[in-house]
């Protein structure tokens, strides 16, 4: 049981629709965790970005405070600072960080050692991270200054606490020596290795033309009885795959909405013999979901589909997930998500799930 405020729920659309709400808001930080129960965590969530758009969207220009845990008895913490914006990086040369406490005056604590790892990302000196996660646990806000001494940001780091706790009851630290804030007298060796990535076999497809044409009375069969959109479409919305394993994996648009088209997707197990198989949801123990799909796409060359959606605005990101064909049935390839979209590009959003293709 977690012993902590319950958090803000990441998930807002209704039950069997494409949702992704795996990643746990506290106050102003976002976290999530993966299979392998790799942890992260960022200072920005949808409470934090509902506050800075009614008050100074100029404040999208903040630094962003990352911090990453592997699981095992021996994975440390390492907290980065982000300083790109959107998507932009001006070179800013040394950089330390500080706990920025309420005082009249100078209000910057002791300065951390920044190391610049590349050009906008910054990681705390290791042996300075316990410090910090300490003097950190005592104020709502951090602050960037450069080498000359001049103030370059503000960092939030209210519910900081509350996420690192989150990362330390799911990696099982909890009352062990390697606990960031629930510190106790276990050892190291009291927490659990993390457990192995799941394999996936793949069956990929062939990159051939194919003159075989579709049974379309079928396909608008099936199509008829899942989805909601005007029926007929023209064969353009419709797309054949052919598979190493000679059975063929089939896309038809499902709905065709301005921000989210879906497609269906259907294996033709053999000649003109339709099927239907759900897409899992190991995410946490989803359930798994029709194979209808909003923003969906097929690469024959890695065997894998891919769905992903996005919000429109800055306070509702989106997901991406991958699924490969087994030849019996779709796996989970991987997941991401972001649920909170300030200035955060999709190769930085939490990973909530990920296998080994092979």
């Amino acid at each position: 049981m977690l012993l902590f405020a319950i958090p803000a729920a990441a998930e807002d659309s209704k039950p069997g629709e494409w949702i992704a709400p795996e990643v746990t808001e506290f106050g102003d930080w976002s976290v999530a965790c993966d299979n392998a129960r790799e942890c992260t965590a960022v200072s920005v969530s949808r409470e934090y970005v509902d506050r800075v758009n009614r008050t100074d969207p100029g404040d999208y220009a903040s630094p962003k405070l990352w911090v990453k845990r592997s699981a095992g008895p021996k994975a440390r913490a390492r907290v980065y600072v982000d300083t790109s914006t959107w998507g932009e990086v001006k070179p800013l040369g040394a950089l330390t960080l500080h706990v920025y406490k309420d005082c009249d005056g100078d209000c910057t604590g002791k300065a951390y050692t920044l190391i610049e790892i590349e050009p906008g990302r910054y990681e705390i000196a290791p042996s300075l991270v316990g410090q910090f996660f300490i003097e950190s646990s005592k104020t709502d806000r951090a602050a960037t200054r450069r080498k000359s001494g001049a103030m370059h940001g503000i960092i939030t780091t209210k519910g900081l606490v509350a996420a690192m706790r989150f990362i330390d009851e799911f990696q099982e630290r909890r009352g062990s020596e390697t606990a960031i804030y629930a510190k106790g007298k276990k050892s190291a060796g009291s927490v659990p290795s993390a457990p192995p990535r799941p394999v996936v076999h793949v069956i990929r497809g062939i990159n051939e033309p194919s003159s075989e044409m579709p049974d379309h009375q079928e396909m608008q069969r099936i199509r008829g009885a899942q989805c909601s959109g005007p029926s007929d479409p023209n064969e353009t919305n419709i797309q054949r795959f052919r598979l190493q394993n000679g059975q063929a994996l089939w896309s038809i648009i499902c709905s065709s909405t301005p921000h989210n088209p879906t497609h269906l997707w259907m294996v033709e197990t053999s000649a003109n013999r339709f099927e239907m198989f759900k897409l899992p949801r190991p995410e946490q123990g989803r359930d798994a979901e029709l194979p209808i799909v909003p923003h969906s796409w097929y690469d024959p060359a890695s065997g894998q589909l891919t769905g992903y959606y996005t919000g429109e605005d800055v306070r509702s990101c989106g997901w991406k997930r991958r699924w490969a064909w087994t030849g019996e049935a779709f796996e989970m390839i991987d997941a991401i998500e972001m649920p909170a979209c300030l200035d955060i590009p999709i190769n930085q959003w939490f990973q909530t799930y990920r296998a080994i293709p092979e």
